[in-house]
């Protein structure tokens, strides 16, 4: 089967964010997709903004669309879905992005085999830079993951993995959006203390973070290897990287991650 429609319940932040991230790279995408929530001024709001139609209940949603993306909370995953299994048994896909709701727990809702996929996205899919960790259950076939990856592609970088791995994944490429944010913001905190404008102290540390990103990802160069590259002996590197190992910076860093592991181990 081809995936022409896809249809979105939920449209919170990280439903935002892929649909504005499909339109984004194609503006016909906005054709293919419709969204469904419980809130339906919500789905108003997302499809006046990107020009998705809007269903009027997840039944009628789920029974117009190829692909069903389920972007509700994993307490909301049984009322989302209810009313509406028996649509699925016509070759529909699902793709959950609730945390804590295994792919054998989606199967089991369902009398009959479904073609169930994972993700763990995080929000940087709405500019086509995001992470997105994918695993599928035992009832995708070869094409269909295909499919569904290269639908995927235009919103980031899709990362196949076990599910047991998912809370690990998440710590790092969900959270770690967040992470980064507040190291930014100490960056930009920082430069305006040394005297620069707010305006030129954001867009160095944007362009700062940016670059360093692609020169790691694309030189083949560790990140050890990047840091003793820019590290002059006794220069402004050297004395910044020695005040960051005093204040516990690494440590720090693993030890967020390492909480945000368990948090979600926690939650499945």
């Amino acid at each position: 089967m081809s995936i022409d429609s896809i249809g979105l319940i939920g449209s919170g932040n990280i439903a935002g964010a892929f649909v504005r991230g499909w339109v984004r790279s194609d503006p016909a995408m906005a054709g293919r997709i419709t969204v469904a929530d419980a809130r339906p001024q919500a789905a108003e709001k997302l499809a006046d903004a990107t020009g998705v139609a809007v269903a009027n209940s997840n039944q009628e949603l789920v029974e117009k669309s190829d692909l069903v993306l389920l972007a509700v909370k994993p307490q909301d995953v049984e009322a989302a879905l209810k009313g509406s299994v028996e649509q699925f048994g016509r070759g529909k896909i699902l793709v959950s992005l609730a945390a804590g709701r295994t792919i054998a727990f989606l199967e089991t809702m369902f009398p009959f085999d479904v073609a169930v996929i994972r993700l763990m996205p995080n929000v940087a899919v709405e500019v086509g830079a995001g992470t997105i960790a994918f695993a599928a259950g035992g009832n995708v076939d070869q094409e269909v993951e295909e499919q569904v990856c290269e639908l995927l592609a235009p919103l980031g970088r899709v990362v196949p993995l076990p599910e047991k791995l998912f809370a690990a994944a998440t710590a790092i490429g969900g959270s770690g959006p967040g992470f980064m944010a507040l190291i930014v913001d100490a960056f930009i905190d920082a430069g305006v203390m040394a005297g620069l404008p707010v305006s030129a102290a954001r867009e160095l540390t944007y362009s700062m973070l940016t670059g360093t990103s692609q020169l790691l990802a694309e030189s083949g160069l560790s990140p050890i290897e990047l840091r003793r590259r820019v590290t002059s002996p006794a220069g402004t590197t050297a004395a910044g990287l020695a005040q960051l190992e005093r204040d516990g910076a690494r440590s720090a860093i693993i030890d967020a991650v390492q909480v945000a592991y368990e948090r979600a181990y926690e939650l499945g």
